[in-house]
């Protein structure tokens, strides 16, 4: 849906393309798609973090820094940190139930040129061919429910179905096997195991919130946004006492999503995620790919997600 609304848009977000290939699923389509498995990483993201409006926000022209940042297409870093870091994710109540959802990508672009984009021009190419041109888009299953923070019931708010809504997009995405677990879903940390259904190659997925905003624009729309740090590591498989390895990619995402209640059946959304290399001590060619990349977004997308009652 929107954080792992996601679609967090990239192929197992590495550089080195030979990587990705070593690590590919099998899509729902019947055969191995780097842009499908980008954009589940993504969604998957979105759906599980992605923070919004919490009860009691005021109105004003204060909030809407991140509509602003959103339609001016910013590739500057966010300077914006956690907020509330302590508390679960707050949805709208009009967002409980289930939903049937559509993203559809608007537009691709390479802001630092091809050869920072992961996967270089044919990446870029490919992905907005099948995407943008040929109009791909991704459907899935979405979920929110009622929460408690304790026995007082006056507490509860509306929160995603993190692990359902994760499970549902990589489904579509990658295939019904891609998700073998999902040891952690929780506000500030999603964790989940990939694979294929022979078991081999399997890949984790670390996403951890270190940014969070969310800004209440009138009574039928919102805007939100969160920052992560996507980390895709080969599993430890069968072996938790094995040393750890390096991971094949490190990213963090920045997603803007733009909420818009048109009725009681159907909620729209205007997303853009923004990807920004990471400084690494032990790969020389990322390290230099970041320092060239003067911490400016090396891949921005935009979507129009909608969401219809189920």
């Amino acid at each position: 849906m929107t954080i792992l609304s996601a679609l967090v848009i990239f192929a197992l977000l590495c550089n080195d393309s030979s990587t990705v290939s070593a690590y590919s699923f099998p899509s729902s389509r019947g055969k191995n798609d780097s842009v499908n498995r980008r954009a589940a990483l993504a969604q998957i993201a979105l759906v599980s973090n992605t923070p919004c409006l919490l009860p009691g926000s005021a109105y004003g022209a204060e909030n809407n820094i991140l509509e602003a940042r959103l339609q001016e297409n910013s590739i500057d870093p966010p300077t914006y940190g956690m907020e509330a870091s302590d508390t679960d994710i707050f949805y709208p109540q009009y967002f409980l139930g289930s939903w049937k959802a559509t993203s559809s990508t608007i537009d691709i672009q390479a802001p630092c040129g091809f050869q920072l984009f992961a996967g270089g021009k044919a990446a870029f190419d490919s992905a907005t061919q099948k995407e943008v041109v040929e109009k791909d888009s991704l459907q899935y299953r979405a979920r929110f429910i009622t929460q408690s923070r304790g026995d007082d019931a006056s507490t509860s708010y509306i929160a995603a179905d993190r692990e359902f809504n994760a499970k549902e997009i990589a489904k579509a995405a990658m295939g019904g096997y891609s998700v073998i677990d999902v040891p952690i879903a929780t506000p500030n940390r999603f964790s989940c195991i990939l694979g294929p259904p022979d078991g081999s190659n399997l890949i984790c997925v670390d996403i951890i919130t270190i940014g969070r905003k969310s800004e209440p624009l009138s009574d039928n729309k919102f805007a939100c946004s969160e920052v992560v740090r996507q980390i895709v590591s080969p599993a430890r498989k069968n072996n938790p006492n094995a040393p750890p390895t390096s991971p094949l990619s490190v990213k963090e995402i920045e997603t803007i999503s733009v909420y818009t209640k048109i009725n009681d059946d159907k909620i729209q959304c205007r997303q853009r995620t923004a990807t920004y290399l990471v400084p690494s001590q032990t790969d020389p060619i990322a390290f230099k790919k970041w320092q060239l990349s003067e911490g400016k977004s090396v891949d921005v997308r935009c979507y129009d997600v909608i969401y219809s009652r189920a």
